[in-house]
Order: C-alpha cells, then structure tokens, then sequence
C-alpha cells in the first residue's frame, strides 16, 4: 500500500531536491555494481557476465557468471570468485565482506551467502531458495534495528508477481541464515514495475530506491520508505535521477578505448537504473547504469555532498 502525500504537498512547502553531482561513466557493459568501504578503500562489487547474459559490449568473456571486486580509484581487480552466480549484492560488516548471490548463470531460485576476511578465499555460509514459479534477480542487504533486511527482485509466473518484477523481503539475525516474509503481505509492488532495489535503514525507517518504468520505454529510479513494509511512503522528489548527456562524462579518459568512447558518444540513453550507494569521505558515493535497457550498458558514478542518512532524509523533506 502506498501513503497518500497529495495533503501535504498542496498544504506545505517541499524542500528542493538533493543535489546530486553525476561524476561520469566508469565501466563500459556493467549494471548492478555495489559501493563499499573496505579497509579504507572505495571499491565496487561487481557481477561479471557470463554467456548466458553476455552482449556486445562485454569484453570479459567468461563462460559463466561470476562476482569480482574492483577498486573505484585505481580500477585494478581482485580475481573472479562465485563461479556460476549472477546478480548479487555486498555487505561489510565487522571487517568480514558478505556477498548475496543468485545461483544460476542467468537468475535462479536461490540466494547463497558468501563471507571472506580478505578478498581472496571465500566460504558459503547460508542460503536462502524460493519456489520454482519465482525467478530471482536482484537483492540489497542493510542493517536494520534489530535485523539484517534483504530486498529482493522477483519475477515469474507466480500470481504474486505484478508488473513483470516485484521486489519482496527477507530478515537475518546473523547475515547467514535468512527467513523469506509474508510474501502475500510484505511486497513492493504489484501494481507496478518494481524493480533494482537498493535498502537503507535510518532512524526507524527503511528506505528502498527501485526502478519505475516509465512511457516509451524509459525507466528512472524513484524512492520509498516504510516501518513495516506493508505501507509505503513515496518520496516527494522522485525520481531520483534522470538520464541526461552527463551521463557520458569520462570520469577517468585513460580507462577506456578509443572505441570505448565513440559508443559512450554515440550510445541511446533512455535509462538511469540499478542504483546502489555508500558514504565515503563525508559524501554519499553513487552508483548508476545508463543506456539502452537492453544491449548497451554503462555504469556511472555520481556523488551528493553529504552522508547516507542526509541523502534519503532529504527526499521525505517538509516544512
């Protein structure tokens, strides 16, 4: 169920919209990358895809799906881990790296845990499955209260499935060992196409950023809020992002080819997707993916001059 918030627009005064600074593209054929700081070091979480959902812009080409980090400053790479996953989203928590994988090349039915200490050696630690009729694609995990919360993209044949993805929700005592809610009365939203989703907790409530298809195949990300995830708040300067020529910023020209930077140049742009974010250095670091929505993809960085909690606050803003 989504608040209704037409009373207090027509009554008070909305604050701006945050300033968001887009910083430019930083990967040529990625989407759903992960921010987190590790050790002091910005890196990215990022799925690296196999053949399954390969398309011309991949250059990596591996067989199977599988799951690396990369550093956002120097892009050097750590090497390939979870081999045969897709998806995925990461955690840090206790100087312990927490990946959340899909299991199968191309979406599945199940979500394993990951857990490694330095990078390198990684053990499995949990998993969560659903039933065949739902296909699994993107996932998210916050910290909450008193819980870890997992939000997690769906699709299939099952009648809980709305509009092409619905995005539902699962909770943790221990990162590892995970209980799927209510599926008929926790979800986000049949009515609508709901997917990518990226969840925060501040201050009682847990924010999610999801992507909204819009007419003629656009798709922007837009943002809600809620304390107990059956009613939703939407946020009063939604979308969150919109696609423009920023997008196609070099954020650093020495990462990219000359042929790199003729299809940033040339590529359609209907689509800013797949959000994630993390606070660094006083700032909330963003991560975004533009192009197509369908054979050409970017990822890009974009960046608001304040914390997380800030950022998501700002966008429920009234006075």
């Amino acid at each position: 169920m989504l608040k209704d918030y037409v009373e207090p627009i027509r009554t008070k005064k909305v604050l701006s919209h945050p300033k968001i600074v887009k910083k430019g593209t930083i990967a040529v054929g990625v989407v759903e990358s992960t921010p987190v700081v590790w050790k002091g070091r910005l890196m990215r979480f990022e799925w690296l895809h196999g053949r399954a959902w390969a398309n011309e812009n991949n250059k990596i080409g591996i067989e199977e799906g599988c799951f690396h980090f990369v550093d956002m400053e120097t892009n050097e790479y750590t090497q390939p881990f979870a081999i045969g996953y897709s998806f995925g989203c990461a955690h840090v928590e206790n100087e312990k790296m927490y990946v959340f994988g899909t299991r199968g090349d191309a979406a599945g039915h199940a979500i394993d845990t990951f857990v490694s200490t330095d990078l390198v050696s990684w053990e499995k630690i949990g998993e969560l499955e659903v039933p065949d009729e739902f296909t699994i694609y993107n996932t998210s995990v916050c910290k909450g209260k008193d819980k870890y919360v997992m939000a997690i993209e769906m699709g299939g044949k099952n009648p809980l499935i709305g509009t092409v993805f619905t995005c539902f929700f699962a909770e943790s005592q221990d990162l590892a060992n995970w209980t799927l809610l209510s599926m008929d009365k926790y979800e986000y939203s049949k009515e609508r196409y709901t997917a990518c989703p990226v969840i925060r907790y501040c201050n009682d409530y847990y924010y999610m950023i999801y992507l909204e298809r819009m007419p003629l195949h656009r798709y922007v990300p837009y943002i809600v809020r809620t304390k107990d995830f059956e009613s939703f708040e939407l946020g009063l300067q939604s979308p969150v992002l919109w696609f423009d020529d920023n997008d196609r910023i070099l954020y650093k020209k020495e990462w990219f080819t000359e042929e790199e930077k003729k299809l940033i140049d040339s590529s359609i742009n209907l689509n800013n997707s797949d959000v994630d974010l993390c606070e660094y250095e006083g700032k909330t670091v963003i991560l975004y993916s533009w192009g197509n929505q369908y054979t050409q993809e970017f990822l890009a960085r974009a960046e608001y001059d304040g914390s997380v909690e800030e950022f998501l606050e700002s966008y429920f803003d009234i006075t």
